[in-house]
């Protein structure tokens, strides 16, 4: 047996779709963004933005492995194992993917210490068999779980007494920005929301009192599905108006005749209860494990 672990490069991209699409079918893609199955585009795009690299076995694709991050703390953002060659013999089987699994933990492990980092983080999905063996045989702690929802109820929800809602414009994108780094801790340009506010497949909505804004909803339909976020200032919270924006949302996609679907960090509670209020149901979740080097 021959194993290699190497950067891929723009011929190896069918492979990389290939290898990708066999253990995700399709569905939201928290390495792409986007909702599908994936496409040469996005390996292209991908290959120029992080690391790609490709397991070979034998000299035949058998996985990959994709390096990402924010800012300077590294994530393993993929990392996929197929062995087709194992056959039906149990004990070649796990002897194959014994050796497999310490070769990816080891070029995982000298990749991070060649960037000075001291903490190891993994993400895979719950049904991500090589992913979940790295995080138990090595240690790994897990951290949280990004969990993908789709699907929710329409009921009959308006504003609360002394709250109104309308439609955000072009001149609201600095409130608007601000707002959501506020109430869902992500921080997005003005010049993003601008763009994004003269497009037909969205809509922002805010909730103000006395004309101050304290709340909002974005919804994207995009890649054949509806994309929803809710955020709420926390001194106006419990008083049913997430809820209302919520509907707002739903209202959207339903006119657009699309399926809606959210993402939450599953130890945030509160924002998994509400999304669970909604009859949303979990369609994929991403582990998050981490460990020191």
């Amino acid at each position: 047996m021959r194993l290699t672990i190497r950067p891929a490069g723009p011929s190896d991209v069918p492979s990389l779709v290939e290898i990708y699409d066999r253990a995700y079918h399709g569905g939201y893609s928290a390495c792409f963004d986007r909702y599908g199955p994936s496409t040469p585009q996005d390996f292209w795009w991908i290959q120029s933005e992080k690391p790609v690299y490709l397991i070979d076995l034998n000299q035949q694709p058998c996985g990959l492995i994709i390096l990402g991050g924010a800012g300077r703390q590294w994530l393993v953002e993929e990392v996929l194992v197929h062995t087709p060659d194992a056959g039906r013999e149990p004990a070649r089987r796990a002897k194959l993917e014994e050796a497999v699994l310490n070769d990816v933990h080891d070029f995982v492990i000298r990749r991070f210490q060649e960037e000075r980092q001291e903490l190891v983080r993994l993400r895979c999905t719950e049904t991500n068999p090589v992913g979940l063996l790295l995080a138990r045989r090595y240690e790994f702690s897990f951290a949280n779980a990004l969990v993908v929802a789709s699907g929710a109820a329409r009921r009959e929800a308006s504003a609360p007494d002394g709250y109104a809602f309308r439609r955000a414009a072009n001149a609201d994108a600095r409130s608007v920005a601000r707002l959501h780094e506020e109430t869902l801790n992500v921080r997005v340009r003005p010049e993003d929301l601008d763009h994004l506010l003269k497009h037909a497949d969205t809509r922002v909505f805010l909730a103000e009192r006395e004309q101050f804004p304290v709340g909002l909803a974005l919804a994207q339909a995009k890649d054949g599905v509806g994309r929803w976020t809710v955020g709420v200032r926390e001194t106006h919270r419990r008083k049913g108006l997430g809820l209302a924006l919520a509907q707002e949302t739903l209202q959207f996609f339903a006119a657009k005749k699309v399926t809606p679907i959210t993402t939450y960090w599953a130890l945030d509670t509160e924002t998994a209860r509400f999304v669970r209020s909604l009859d949303a149901k979990t369609e994929r979740a991403y582990l998050y494990f981490e460990k020191r080097i």
